[in-house]
């Protein structure tokens, strides 16, 4: 049914928005493909000048993907190019009411509705959305600028926070004071690029993700990505354990890592659908597959539950995922119309709420995710920090009793492959 048809808008996007949740893997996946299947005929069909069924492709993108705010502003988009102000308009106030924004006043696409007064209250809404709204401060920093910082963690014994390195394949370490020292030397141990940096302080450990790309130092040209988990002697700084995953067909990208409190370590793959876990046990470490799921896109960040039953792992397209780690079943949190929680990153648990980076929208923002008693559900988004413009690349954070640091300017996207400057 054509959505302006419709006695209102947030009738329709509710329907739509929460019934994927409940849907099975399969259902939820064969939505995505849908989804974008239907927003590239669309981007064609506009290109070649076909508005009206570019209108009704990308209608038909949103509707199978209501979540995703790309599908959401590419309807409001060719509504707009329609000279249908109603469908425009609903589709910017949804975008708004989830924090979201869109820079229409640049945008030639809604130059035929940018008259109308509803769209210039959107607009309005949409721009205030894109204001810095600083709630945090300076903590520390790193001077070295081609750093590329993508993990952080703290080591409450000292007081030191530490930040990996993608750029030279090491850690830092920022102690009290303010000083920073390499903890672990440029390819040390024959690192990688660094991602994903954990400290385990019962164990007095050190764990990192560490990934070959071409943006660290020494890459070999047109190298087939390595990736694998690595531990570190806090007291020493020397290797105690090192795991890489076995070469097959597909890709693989080990980002992001948690420590559980029996020392387990468990590391997302964001290339391909598997979550990792090296077990801890008195005579050491051993790693396997603790989940695999078709619902697994672009896994990020990932937090425990209070009772460490449940893994929260974040997909980059998909949102919020629960991995019973027992069962080793997983299953998407259900979450309302206006909650955005697609492209969150960084991610840790904080009482009975998640708090995630959310990079992969904008605004850049830290959000707070509030979930229901039983940790089913997502019932409120909060937006907590939108340091612009000077978290304009944020990435990972770290709890640290009531303090969340995260890494605000990781500055990848300023430097090229070969680590130069871009104009």
């Amino acid at each position: 049914m054509p959505f302006h048809r419709l006695t209102g808008p947030a009738a329709l996007a509710l329907g739509l928005f929460l019934a994927p949740n409940h849907a099975s893997a399969q259902t939820r996946v064969d939505s995505l493909t849908t989804a974008r299947a239907a927003y590239r005929q669309a981007a064609t069909q506009v290109r070649g000048g076909d508005t009206a069924q570019a209108h009704i492709a990308m209608r038909r993108a949103y509707e199978a993907w209501p979540a995703q705010a790309t599908y959401l502003i590419g309807l409001a988009s060719v509504a707009a190019r329609s000279g249908d102000i109603a469908e425009a308009v609903a589709m910017l106030t949804l975008l708004a009411d989830r924090g979201l924004t869109h820079p229409v006043a640049a945008d030639s696409d809604f130059d035929r509705v940018r008259s109308s007064p509803a769209f210039k209250r959107v607009a309005a809404r949409l721009v205030a959305n894109a204001e810095p709204k600083p709630r945090s401060r300076i903590f520390r920093t790193a001077e070295q600028t081609d750093l590329f910082p993508e993990g952080i963690s703290h080591d409450p014994e000292t007081a030191s926070i530490f930040l990996s390195s993608v750029r030279h394949r090491k850690v830092i370490r920022i102690d009290s004071t303010g000083a920073v020292s390499d903890f672990l030397s440029p390819g040390q141990d024959s690192l990688w690029s660094v991602l994903g940096v954990r400290i385990d302080p019962p164990r007095r450990l050190l764990w990192v993700t560490t990934v070959e790309t071409p943006y660290m130092d020494g890459a070999a040209p047109n190298a087939p990505p390595r990736t694998g988990l690595a531990a570190f002697d806090m007291n020493t700084r020397r290797l105690v354990w090192r795991w890489v995953l076995p070469a097959d067909s597909a890709q693989h990208f080990f980002g992001d890592l948690l420590v559980s409190s029996a020392g387990d370590v468990y590391a997302t793959d964001s290339f391909s659908p598997l979550l990792i876990r090296a077990r801890h046990s008195p005579a050491g470490y051993v790693a396997d597959t603790l989940a695999t799921s078709p619902l697994f896109r672009s896994l990020q960040g990932l937090a425990l539950s209070a009772d460490e039953r449940t893994l929260y792992v974040s997909d980059y397209l998909l949102g919020i995922l629960a991995v019973d780690v027992a069962r080793r079943t997983v299953t998407p949190l259900a979450s309302g119309p206006n909650m955005s929680v697609l492209g969150v990153d960084g991610m840790v648990r904080d009482g009975n709420a998640l708090v995630g980076i959310q990079n992969g929208a904008s605004p850049l923002r830290v959000i707070r995710m509030d979930l229901s008693a039983d940790g089913t559900r997502i019932t409120g988004v909060r937006e907590i920090d939108r340091h612009l413009p000077l978290a304009d690349q944020p990435t990972i954070g770290t709890l640290w009793g009531r303090r969340f640091l995260y890494v605000a300017n990781s500055l990848w996207e300023r430097f090229d492959d070969k680590g130069n400057r871009k104009p």
